[in-house]
């Protein structure tokens, strides 16, 4: 999601300490929680089997809670590390804000600057070039502490989108932290040009992964029944790749989220998975020529996966999320968008045009 000017006028430092705090009430809370179901959770009348039973189920809560407590504090931090800067976004809005009005213009809620100086008259076309350019040098160096600004929060955003605590927020949110640059430029481009952007990157990786003869395709995972409503408003099916058909899918519902480069990036690599394990070798005397970094030994494990594969709608979100397959194509969705700057994308956009 990209952040406007109209959202910085509403960024104040107040909340976010007031939101460390309340985080740090939460963490606080949370540990005392885990400490009385490691104290007090199974019942000391309790013997024999049922009590090494629950015994068993209250060390797995309690490891769970201490992760889960580990993960909070840790992003409560990183929330109260980010109070500094938010104090420094907070006075240069309010500073480019006064001399914008100062120089007769103004700035609306998208970050557009106007000049709403009156009109002149002018004896000559000199005088009139002169003015018009002092203007736009006035107007220019606005637009660009604007920018700096943004740049600001966006790494401001983009620190605690990365310091979450995973399945703490959303079940469904993806895990993939963006460049602020790239998120600037992707705000900027029409879902068409999206569409080609996603296109190509699936072609691109494909390639390198020695992927062929497949399709992309954009449409709306959330209605496939067509009739004009989701299918399930609780969930957010983001991308697929398909090895009986060999398509890959991806929603057009979030093509305003450049996360979904990594969702490209996901379902390339599971059609990668797939092939891996066609290219298994068949007999004992044969080499192993799987994708770079992955042994044998794991891409059978993929197959094992494939063949009970786990959906977050029969089996749990955590199984889903947990199995082999999908461990390594999230690490993949992540390790691509982890080094797409600006550059890479605009040679992207230029090579998809």
């Amino acid at each position: 999601m990209s952040i406007t000017w109209g959202d910085l006028r509403s960024w104040r430092a107040a909340g976010v300490t007031s939101a460390s705090d309340e985080l740090r009430r939460d963490v606080l809370a949370l540990e005392k929680a885990r400490d009385a179901v490691a104290d007090e959770g199974v019942p000391a009348a309790w013997t024999g089997l049922a009590r090494a039973a629950a015994v068993a189920r209250q060390a797995t809560l309690v490891g769970r809670m201490t992760t889960h407590i580990e993960g909070l504090a840790d992003f409560e931090r990183q929330v109260y590390a980010q109070v500094g800067p938010v104090t420094t976004i907070e006075r240069a809005v309010v500073d480019i804000e006064n001399d914008a009005s100062a120089q007769q213009f103004s700035i609306d809620s998208s970050g557009t600057v106007s000049d709403t100086s009156p009109p002149q008259t002018f004896d000559n076309q000199f005088e009139r070039r002169e003015h018009q350019e002092g203007r736009r040098s006035q107007r220019d160096a606005l637009v660009a502490r604007m920018t700096a600004v943004l740049d600001q929060a966006y790494a401001v955003d983009s620190a605690l989108v990365a310091a979450r605590p995973q399945g703490s927020f959303s079940d469904d949110g993806p895990d993939y932290v963006v460049d602020p640059a790239v998120e600037r430029e992707w705000a900027t481009m029409s879902d068409e040009e999206r569409r080609r952007v996603i296109e190509h990157i699936a072609e691109e990786q494909a390639r390198e992964a020695g992927v062929d003869d497949f399709e992309v395709r954009v449409e709306d995972l959330e209605d496939e029944d067509g009739d004009g409503t989701d299918d399930d408003p609780s969930t957010d099916s983001r991308g697929s790749w398909s090895e009986d058909d060999r398509v890959l899918r991806i929603d057009e519902g979030n093509l305003d989220d450049p996360t979904i480069i990594a969702t490209v990036a996901h379902e390339v690599r599971h059609a990668e998975q797939h092939k891996a394990i066609d290219d298994l070798p068949w007999w004992p005397w044969e080499d192993f020529d799987g994708p770079p970094g992955v042994s044998q030994e794991e891409v059978e494990a993929w197959e094992e996966n494939f063949d009970d594969y786990k959906t977050s709608d029969d089996d749990g979100f955590d199984a889903y999320r947990d199995q082999p397959v999908e461990r390594d194509a999230r690490e993949a969705g992540g390790d691509y968008l982890d080094v797409l700057d600006a550059d890479d994308l605009e040679r992207i956009r230029e090579e998809a045009r």
